[in-house]
């Protein structure tokens, strides 16, 4: 399996990859992950009992108050949102700028598989929004009235009031959450 290399600064791929030599025992596992993940056309030719597929995402169902609820979009794209900045030093307005694209792409590589899937996961966590208003209320804060995505930022910024900010000192290395926060035990940024 030749498994690509994804540079977050870039954008782009690393040529040519990491060659990835599975055992011939067929007791290996192999993780694909991404927005390309769920389409069969990348695991066509292996057995689908050999196919186990999980979908993760943060699934909110956060009611804020009486009259506010975290919306499931809105969540993801605060998540992206940090993880842009840090992982590749892009200003939220940047992130809001190709936010309707990266929908066009969830709605042609994602949704149409996630149905097929073996397990979905919620990966939003209750305590989630008051650790990324920490990261996301500057980079909002930061977009000018005269950009385009002002309006968006502002509306995300009147969400993240709502909320007091928490620390993310608490959070776990091997949460989920720090792929978007760094710090993760995980990270290959």
């Amino acid at each position: 399996v030749m498994t690509p290399v994804y540079d977050m600064k870039s954008g782009y791929r690393n040529a040519p990859g990491k060659a990835l030599q599975l055992p011939a025992t067929g007791k290996a596992i192999l993780v694909l992950e991404g927005i390309h993940s769920l389409n069969p056309a990348y695991t066509s030719m292996v057995e689908p009992e050999r196919l186990y597929k999980i979908y993760i995402s943060p699934l909110s169902a956060l009611q804020i108050d009486e009259a506010n609820t975290l919306r499931t979009t809105d969540h993801r794209l605060l998540r992206r949102m940090c993880r842009d900045f840090l992982f590749r030093g892009y200003p939220a307005a940047r992130t809001l700028s190709v936010w309707d694209n990266v929908r066009v792409g969830e709605h042609r590589w994602i949704f149409p598989h996630q149905d097929h899937v073996d397990f979905v996961m919620n990966s939003a966590m209750e305590y989630e929004l008051r650790i990324l208003k920490v990261y996301a209320e500057p980079l909002l804060s930061a977009v000018l009235p005269d950009d385009p995505t002002f309006r968006k930022a502002q509306e995300l910024l009147e969400l993240l009031h709502l909320v007091n900010a928490a620390s993310s000192s608490t959070v776990p290395a091997t949460s989920l959450l720090r792929e978007f926060i760094g710090d993760g035990a995980f990270d290959c940024h």
